[in-house]
Order: C-alpha cells, then structure tokens, then sequence
C-alpha cells in the first residue's frame, strides 16, 4: 500500500469519527434535553390535595350514602369514604361489604380481596384508622375529632386518564413509612369513579398499648 493509500485511509477514517462523534453529541443533547424538560415538568407540577372532615364514622351503606361525597363524582372523596367503610371491617363484616360493593360499583369484590382483608385487617382496629389526622403509634392510632382524612395527587395520577378513565390517588397512614395508593375509574356514562384497588392494608408499626418492648 502507497503512500497516497494511507492518507486516503487516514483520511477517511477521521471522517468516520467526526461524523459518529457529532452523531453522539446530537442523541446525547437530545436524552439531556428530554430529561430536562421531565424534571420540568414533574417541578412545575403543581399537587391537588384535599382534606375531607366527617363528624362520625357511617357504619352502615345508608350513612354512608348519606354524605355528600356518595355522589362519586370526586375521586378524592371516593378515597376518603373508602378509608370510612374499611374501620368497619372488624365491627360488622357484613356491613363493611355491603358499603365496599357501592364503591366498587360494576366490579363487587372478589375473594382474593376478601381473603386480603381478612389476613391483614382482622384483630387491627388501629391500621385503618392510621390514615386519620392525628393518629400516631404512641397514642394508639387515636384520631383527633372530628374525623380528617386528606387525600393527594402525584404527577403520575392521571397517566391512564384517557385511557379507560384510571386515576390513581395517594394517602399517608401514621404507622407507615410510604404513602398507599388507590385506584379508581370513571364511569363514562354516570361521571362516577368507583374503586378499582386499594393498597391501604399493608402492616403498620404497632400502637404502643401493643407494643411488649414499649
């Protein structure tokens, strides 16, 4: 090989990497710049909460129904009257089901949620009411009164809006260290949004009174 052929070569190997080396810069700049404008966006966000205050805690599905928040048509109302039905699970059964089923609307619940219920609920008064304000380990998971439950939004909420009505929701319980989302949809025809999933059971730190090492 010539002289002439290893400048060619040479030659066009610096081309080659200029070009790869530009072609780098440009997808970097591009990743650099989605991320930014992700993080802008997830800053901007700008998040819903609400705090629902109740003088009781219905123990029946026409109290419940009573509350103006059973019109379903506030998904972070929805939340709130979830929280409500469930400190009734190891008072009434029966009735904790009943009021469930209305929120739950076209899709009742199923024996796997049942059998969750039952294995994480049952003999634990004190973790359904973790997500009242006021309620801590130390004073037995007591809520102040009247009832406060304060329900929020992530930027991530409303991801599947479009895409069969989901909206997912979030609340702090006391005895957690991470907050717990539920899931709802709309009903397109009514405008309500039922229940589709709650992660509320999970275990919490235990209430002092319960506490061996307290």
């Amino acid at each position: 090989m010539g002289l002439l052929d290893n400048l060619l070569n040479k030659a066009e190997a610096s081309i080659k990497n200029t070009v790869s080396a530009g072609a780098r810069n440009a997808v970097n700049s591009a990743i650099q710049g989605a991320e930014k404008l992700g993080n802008n966006a997830i800053n901007s966000f700008s998040a819903k909460k609400k705090t629902f205050t109740f003088s009781k805690i219905p123990e029946t599905l026409d109290e419940l129904k009573a509350l103006p928040e059973a019109d379903l048509k506030d998904p972070f109302g929805v939340v709130a009257l979830v929280i409500l039905a469930m400190n009734n699970y190891n008072k009434d059964l029966d009735k904790t089901v009943e009021m469930m089923n209305f929120l739950k609307g076209p899709s009742p619940l199923m024996g796997q949620e049942l059998s969750r219920m039952k294995d994480q609920l049952t003999g634990k008064d004190y973790l359904m009411r973790s997500y009242f304000e006021g309620t801590n380990p130390e004073n037995n998971y007591t809520p102040a009164q009247p009832y406060k439950i304060t329900v929020f939004d992530h930027p991530n909420s409303y991801d599947n809006e479009k895409d069969g009505g989901y909206v997912t929701l979030w609340v702090e319980s006391s005895g957690a260290d991470s907050e717990r989302q539920v899931r709802l949809r709309k009903k397109q025809s009514t405008g309500e949004f039922f229940l589709v999933e709650e992660y509320l059971t999970p275990g919490i730190r235990i209430p002092k009174e319960a506490d061996p090492w307290a």
